[in-house]
């Protein structure tokens, strides 16, 4: 129980649940939106929920970087040999410290559209030291514009919030480089109702109850495999790291 709540670098790490539970955006807010219809966004949340939540996704950072992506075929030599790397959706920028860490001849962007994330993105960074080759930019994935700047792209647990989720890959395969990767990092939603009677299938009902409430929806990997498709990305494959955890991968 010390290692999963206290140890904030074990894959399994589950401290930060407690904070967000607590947050008046879960349960108080779930009791008010869900009979009012009102669906909120990043924006509009607390310090201190922006906070939980980047500690509830820092086990699914760790599962990520670098185990997870070494698993996808030649990424992980192409982020030795350095590069530009993106975190899509970076957060509070867990993940942009930790890749800063194992991939340190590569350049880092943190894009996010939440203008407290990218604050303390930066104040993680600094600690990290790695502030002088990282750039943060404010923007949403359906918003971002530019062409033929990122080796890869990785966006973890976000994905699925999308607004507009067919513009934003569209955006992203124009954003990488040719033969650039893109890694989808998020929760594989059952497909079926028999697959739905599993205890990870649980638990990600019971975190769809909540993505209803800021209109998301989680998404099987078949649907991540179909997008990535239909966007002209090759190569597409999927790993699974736990039974709520897999990547879905493409190369330009």
């Amino acid at each position: 129980m010390e290692t999963l709540l206290l140890d904030q670098d074990f894959p399994g790490y589950v401290g930060g649940l407690p904070l967000v539970v607590t947050q008046p955006e879960m349960f108080d807010g779930m009791a008010q939106n869900m009979s009012s219809g009102k669906r909120i966004w990043w924006d509009q949340t607390s310090p201190g929920w922006i906070q939980g939540v980047s500690t509830t996704g820092r086990a699914f950072y760790n599962r990520l970087v670098p185990g997870g992506l070494s698993k996808v075929p030649g990424l992980d030599e192409r982020l030795a040999e350095g590069g530009s790397v993106a975190d899509l959706a970076c957060g509070a920028g867990v993940g942009l410290a930790r890749i800063a860490g194992s991939y340190p001849n590569c350049s880092l962007v943190g894009v996010d559209g939440d203008a407290y994330s990218l604050e303390m993105a930066k104040e993680l960074l600094n600690k990290a030291g790695a502030q002088d080759r990282a750039t943060l930019v404010r923007s949403s994935l359906e918003d971002l514009d530019v062409a033929g700047e990122y080796d890869v792209a990785v966006n973890n647990i976000s994905m699925h919030e999308c607004r507009d989720i067919e513009k934003s890959t569209a955006n992203i395969h124009r954003a990488l480089k040719s033969g650039g990767y893109f890694v989808i990092s998020d929760f594989p939603f059952p497909e079926t109702e028999e697959e739905l009677r599993t205890v990870p299938a649980r638990i990600m009902a019971g975190i769809q109850y909540f993505e209803a409430t800021i209109d998301d929806q989680l998404l099987p990997i078949k649907a991540y495999v179909e997008l990535l498709h239909r966007h002209g990305f090759r190569s597409v494959g999927t790993v699974e790291l736990t039974p709520v955890h897999a990547l879905t991968y493409g190369q330009k």
